[in-house]
């Protein structure tokens, strides 16, 4: 899918993204709610379609990315040199990216009117309306991250490079208080996201992170088994035997 992309300033791109873009199945909404094998009693698949039809009016969708220099401190095994800041990553991390020539440091965002919804719900006494509203945004924030992500993929593609999987602070054992760090590499409340205090996002359903670009590098299956976060919403999707091999965990604040 071709994307349109706007440079803003320097490396830094906004890309256009519509609902209408975005590849959201009613079957990821049940797996995320933990449904993988069993049938969705009628009630609750009802609840999804209506979330559905209430998620394309609420979507604000923004998105964009960085392109910034990367690189491994001599001697330094716990992290790399993003944008200039020393971020300190896992093993899980610095081994998919450590071959990277640049980093596409990036945030994408649903907006904050289907977590505004969410809350309502519960807070009038629907939670299990509520809690499938705010699982439904949680699967588009997925959605939208998967576009950024493969447009990124086309881009560099296109002069010549591939593309890592992508990592967020607060997964594979990398510090959500790296965040701030991550941000500073970035414009000023870029995409409309911000961070507290604490390193949490708002909207809520939004995602940051890194994909390391290079001509050594590779996308390949996430490996679960080594994360330390074991209640992951992405993890929670597939069969335990599965998890252990090829299971992808997406990073976000969703």
């Amino acid at each position: 899918m071709n994307l349109l992309e706007t440079a803003i300033e320097g490396n830094v791109f906004e890309v256009h993204i519509k609902y209408d873009d975005l590849r959201i199945s009613r079957r990821e909404v049940e797996l995320t709610l933990g449904y993988m094998d069993a049938e969705i009693p009628p009630h609750f698949s009802g609840m999804i379609d209506d979330a559905l039809l209430e998620l394309k009016g609420r979507c604000e969708i923004k998105a964009g990315y960085r392109l910034t220099e990367v690189a491994r401190p001599p001697g330094r095994y716990d992290g790399l040199l993003v944008g200039g800041n020393f971020l300190r990553m896992d093993k899980i991390v610095t081994s998919q990216l450590k071959k990277s020539e640049r980093a596409a440091v990036f945030v994408c965002t649903i907006g904050s009117s289907m977590e505004t919804w969410a809350r309502g719900l519960m807070k009038d006494g629907d939670p299990a309306m509520g809690y499938i509203a705010d699982t439904t945004a949680s699967v588009a924030a997925e959605a939208v991250t998967n576009l950024l992500h493969d447009h990124i993929g086309e881009r560099m593609l296109s002069q010549g490079m591939r593309i890592t999987n992508r990592y967020s602070p607060g997964y594979c054992n990398w510090s959500v208080s790296e965040q701030h760090l991550l941000f500073s590499l970035l414009p000023k409340d870029f995409c409309g996201v911000t961070l507290s205090e604490s390193a949490l996002m708002s909207p809520i359903k939004s995602v940051s992170g890194v994909i390391g670009v290079g001509t050594l590098v590779r996308r390949k299956d996430y490996i679960c088994d080594r994360c330390g976060v074991k209640d992951c919403t992405y993890r929670s999707k597939r069969p335990a035997a599965t998890n252990q091999k090829t299971s992808h965990i997406e990073t976000s604040g969703t």
